[in-house]
């Protein structure tokens, strides 16, 4: 909701148009208003006004209008102050995962964490051994003093590191739905970031485009607090026309990041892409874990699926099957070289993330 408060002058009633300086990239409703302006008043009026792209949204000086005293012409001014707000990045799944995770219910966003019975990195607690448990976590000494057996219990180990790498190249600018898959990325981070801190880890985010882009560098933070310096970090990234290079990034980031961290890096590549990637991949395993989110376009998928009745439809599903054979040898070099992969569309990139991140952080591999 947008709130205007209009002050004037007349002596006597009049009716008034109003349209707000709403930018081109949002739809809004209630607009133009029709107000009775009384004398001696100041009139409240408001509309809905919903930003279709992130950044900065600016709202400019209100268009007035209203009939002359005799009704022979209309008279038109522009009137108020020109304003800035901020549109972020969707963090509604942040807030449904927050809810869910306090209930215990993550699963219905499909986030699955497995229970690993008292394996981890870390010594959490002291309990009685149960049917089930490994018997190297029995803890003798404990047994003797207690004359039962005593189990040692184990967390996934806190305060690593983790970096969310996002590719801003124009690849990243193709749209399957109303969001591109740079927002799709930006959306995933943003949960993962959350679950991350949730967990006690560190979290820091680069963005990288062509070779001389500026990155954006938003140092380790930790504390689930701090998705809002991370909100206020990436609210007003765009993806640039640029395409995207990997090795470049790697090499600065090595630089940013000295410490052993998980590298989480999202992109949307082709196989042109693929040996640089796989180089750049090579270069962040030197010294880290490194997971590689690769988003599908959605109409590959769909292409995939559908009858093939014409020899149109058969040279397009040939095509398509070829592409996809390409991307699945392209994933198979990745997971050989010992790279985390993940290939999926971008509406189920969240969750894939999410995923993967907690097994790689159950497995104590980190």
């Amino acid at each position: 909701p947008v709130k205007l408060q209009i002050r004037h002058h007349f002596t006597h009633a009049t009716q008034v148009r109003v349209f707000d300086g709403v930018p081109t990239s949002s739809d809004y409703q209630h607009l133009p208003l029709t107000l009775e302006l009384k004398p001696n008043q100041t009139s409240k009026s408001e509309y809905s006004l919903r930003p279709l792209e992130r950044g900065s949204l600016l709202i400019n000086k209100s268009h007035i209008e209203f009939s002359s005293p005799l009704g022979l012409w209309n008279i038109r001014y522009w009137a108020g102050t020109t304003s800035e707000s901020r549109v972020y990045p969707d963090f509604v799944a942040i807030a449904n995962y927050a809810i869910l995770a306090t209930e215990n219910h993550t699963s219905q966003m499909g986030i699955r964490k497995k229970q690993r019975r008292g394996e981890g990195m870390e010594f959490h607690q002291l309990r009685e051994f149960r049917q089930g448990d490994n018997l190297r976590q029995l803890d003798w000494k404990a047994t003797s003093r207690r004359q039962k057996l005593i189990a040692r219990d184990y967390q996934d180990e806190r305060d690593q590191q983790i970096v969310l790498m996002v590719d801003s190249g124009r690849r990243m600018r193709a749209k399957d739905d109303e969001l591109s898959h740079f927002d799709h990325a930006l959306n995933a981070m943003l949960l993962v970031s959350y679950i991350a801190l949730r967990q006690g880890d560190n979290v820091s985010l680069m963005s990288f485009g062509n070779e001389g882009s500026k990155h954006r560098w938003i140092p380790p933070q930790k504390g689930t607090e701090r998705v809002k310096v991370l909100l206020n970090g990436i609210y007003d990234l765009q993806a640039s026309q640029s395409t995207a290079d990997y090795i470049t990034a790697a090499e600065k980031l090595s630089v940013l990041q000295p410490k052993r961290s998980l590298i989480i890096l999202v992109t949307n590549s082709r196989d042109e892409d693929n040996s640089e990637l796989l180089l750049a991949a090579k270069l962040l395993k030197k010294r880290h874990l490194v997971m590689i989110a690769n988003i599908r376009e959605q109409v590959l998928d769909d292409l995939n699926e559908l009858p093939v009745s014409t020899f149109d439809d058969a040279l397009n599903y040939a095509g398509v099957r070829r592409f996809l054979h390409e991307r699945s040898e392209s994933h198979k070099k990745l997971t050989v070289a010992g790279v985390y992969a993940v290939d999926c569309t971008a509406n189920q990139l969240a969750v894939r993330v999410a995923n993967a991140y907690l097994e790689i952080k159950s497995a104590g591999v980190l």
